[in-house]
């Protein structure tokens, strides 16, 4: 279950993205004027794997990430937002694109001028595979520049600020949210929202950011272009085999589980007990609102005609509740669980016939949009009984129907989630991520079975 670690790291260095754009103008509330660029070196666990360019050319910001990690496929990340002299003026167009080893995505922003420019229609590249759909909210010069307005401001401490910024995955504008941290005489340091954010960044005085850290694992910092460029990238990756964080005694028919204590044993962000439950929501549950997860995302390739044809195999009964539910074995039906080989994209799973856990995740999160189910892909932990007992990164999901969330898990065609399964949060999930396994362990502090107490 890999893949979550590509857009983790991608949106703690978009947040450096955002920033640095901005602090190519010397007042925020005012439009770049010359010509300008910046390298950062990205290293992971003290090691030098990649690197990243920014640059703006005549009201065009750019960048360019590249890393190879030891233990992951290549990535390349191209990203250029056209715009005119006028700060209010929305954006003129855009294109991004992602290589993830073999994988490839793109996507292109044309506006509509029906409506003078505010909205556009994106055309999504997946591989081989083209198809259009809306990119909802607009974007100007001004907004690249909020967060150095915002910081020119003078905010207090502890202050929070959201900026939007182009989200080429999910097809829409979003918002993240800053947190000033600190202001001293070196500059400022932000961090998210959230007090244990997984991603801080450091700016000077002038507003450039000069290093972002995430989660202890992966550090951006302001170089030159030779400090920054890897002289060797691998050509191949190490094949990781995944980690395992063992659980002190095995799990007994843990499908009827009901409930499932946990003591943690190590220093991570995780908190001292966990309670599995059956069927157990993400904690941002409470707040996902359906509607949000209905639409194309450059995963989820919805209006898709292969994804369109194999719908038509799914007699829809009507009843939401029912079809979330048939549409976990409809989808376990279409792959084959192959451990350690990744499609990547659901096309790919699709026309292997055969995917890992965050396929399944994928295909059914693609195939409920498609038939018109909110749902999304989530990512945890979840027991594995193979080999000595433990906990493995899994995919799975949540599926809106019958006015509320259900979990689900495609992969091991369950309509409902058993308990083993650990909702972990991008901060918690990036945290774990560099935590070697013998770091981290589980003890089973209580079970509580449908039946009895074992």
């Amino acid at each position: 279950m890999h893949r979550v670690f590509w857009p983790l790291l991608i949106v703690g260095l978009g947040i450096s993205y955002l920033l640095l754009s901005g602090t190519l103008v010397q007042q925020p509330s005012t439009a770049p004027q010359t010509d300008s660029e910046r390298w950062y070196r990205i290293e992971q666990n003290g090691q030098h794997i990649g690197f990243m360019h920014n640059t703006t050319t005549d009201f065009t910001l750019a960048t360019r990430i590249n890393y190879h990690p030891p233990d992951a496929p290549a990535v390349v990340i191209h990203q250029q937002l056209h715009f005119v002299e006028s700060a209010t003026a929305p954006l003129q167009r855009a294109a991004y694109s992602q290589r993830i080893g073999e994988q490839y995505s793109a996507v292109s922003l044309q506006p509509d001028h029906k409506d003078n420019g505010a909205t556009y229609t994106a055309t999504i590249l997946r591989n081989n595979s083209v198809s259009h759909t809306r990119f909802k909210g607009s974007l100007t010069l001004a907004d690249m520049y909020a967060v150095e307005s915002w910081l020119h401001s003078k905010p207090e401490l502890g202050s929070v600020f959201s900026a939007p910024y182009p989200d080429f995955e999910k097809l829409r504008v979003s918002e993240r949210v800053h947190r000033l941290l600190a202001r001293d005489e070196w500059g400022y340091k932000l961090a998210g929202a959230h007090s244990e954010s997984a991603t801080q960044t450091r700016l000077d005085l002038n507003f450039v950011p000069t290093k972002l850290t995430m989660a202890g694992r992966y550090d951006v910092t302001l170089s030159t272009r030779d400090e920054a460029v890897p002289i060797n990238i691998p050509n191949t990756p190490t094949r990781r085999q995944g980690q395992k964080f063992d659980l002190n005694q095995a799990l007994n028919k843990r499908q009827k589980l009901l409930e499932l204590e946990l003591q943690v044993i190590g220093d991570s962000v995780l908190p001292p007990a966990i309670v599995g439950r059956q069927g157990a929501l993400s904690a941002g549950s409470a707040t996902a609102l359906p509607e949000t997860y209905l639409a194309e995302h450059i995963d989820f390739p919805i209006q898709h005609p292969k994804i369109r044809r194999l719908l038509t195999r799914f007699a829809a009964s009507g009843n939401a509740l029912k079809d979330a539910h048939r549409l976990v074995a409809f989808t376990h039906g279409q792959l084959s669980y192959t451990e350690h080989q990744q499609a990547g994209t659901v096309l790919t799973a699709l026309a292997r016939r055969s995917g890992e856990c965050t396929d399944f995740a994928d295909l059914y999160t693609t195939l409920a949009r498609s038939a018109g189910l909110p749902a999304r892909t989530i990512y945890g932990l979840a027991y594995d009984a193979s080999g000595s007992p433990g906990f493995r990164f899994h995919a799975w999901n949540e599926v809106y129907a019958a006015d509320g969330w259900h979990s689900v898990d495609p992969t091991w065609n369950q309509i409902t989630t058993d308990a083993t399964h650990i909702p972990l949060s991008d901060d918690q999930y990036a945290d774990l991520l560099r935590i070697r396994e013998s770091q981290l362990s589980f003890k089973v502090a209580g079970m509580r079975y449908q039946r009895a107490t074992l």
